[in-house]
């Protein structure tokens, strides 16, 4: 009887190979149109440093990067491209799949504080799941300099939650006000 047991996942393996391949891709019902309608635009900021009293002005341009412009960060090992959006990926962690949407970001000083000409400016824009809808999870993430912006972000560009987090070369936090979007 035991050996009659390993005959079943041959058989169907034989059978019907694509079945120990998993699930089909997901079919995702947007792309990068309607993420960069929801980012793309001049931002100007208006940012506080901890301890300040004068706020620095600082005006963007977001748009989506060329393919290949912009690199991953390093400490995602497990994540395999799909070709959307410049780099729609799927996570895959703890056995259970997540379908994620991740699109880079050029990110160009337009005009504001001089130092933020020559700063280190980029971004990325993540959709969680196959539908961008107002319930769908979203985190734009701005890197503005010694500051890091981050906040959901709605299929009509509404934020939720904006704020500035530590910074990447230690703790640049403050006050962030988004004076305009256009």
């Amino acid at each position: 009887m035991r050996r009659l047991v390993w005959i079943v996942p041959i058989a169907c393996f034989l059978l019907d190979p694509s079945v120990a391949c998993g699930p089909a891709e997901p079919q995702y019902q947007y792309g990068a149109a309607e993420m960069r309608a929801a980012v793309e635009g001049n931002w100007s900021f208006a940012i506080t440093p901890e301890g300040g009293t004068t706020p620095i002005q600082l005006t963007v341009k977001i748009a989506q990067a060329a393919p290949g412009a912009q690199a991953r960060a390093s400490g995602r090992a497990f994540v395999r491209a799909a070709h959307a959006c410049g780099s729609r990926t799927l996570v895959r962690s703890a056995g259970a799949c997540l379908d994620t949407s991740v699109m880079p970001l050029a990110v160009t000083f337009v005009s504001g504080d001089p130092s933020f000409s020559t700063a280190m400016l980029s971004g990325d824009f993540e959709v969680n799941g196959t539908v961008f809808d107002s319930g769908a999870v979203s985190a734009l993430e701005l890197r503005l300099g010694a500051y890091v912006f981050r906040s959901g972000v709605a299929p009509d560009g509404a934020l939720d939650d904006p704020h500035i987090g530590p910074g990447l070369s230690g703790p640049a936090a403050g006050t962030l006000t988004i004076v305009t979007r256009s």
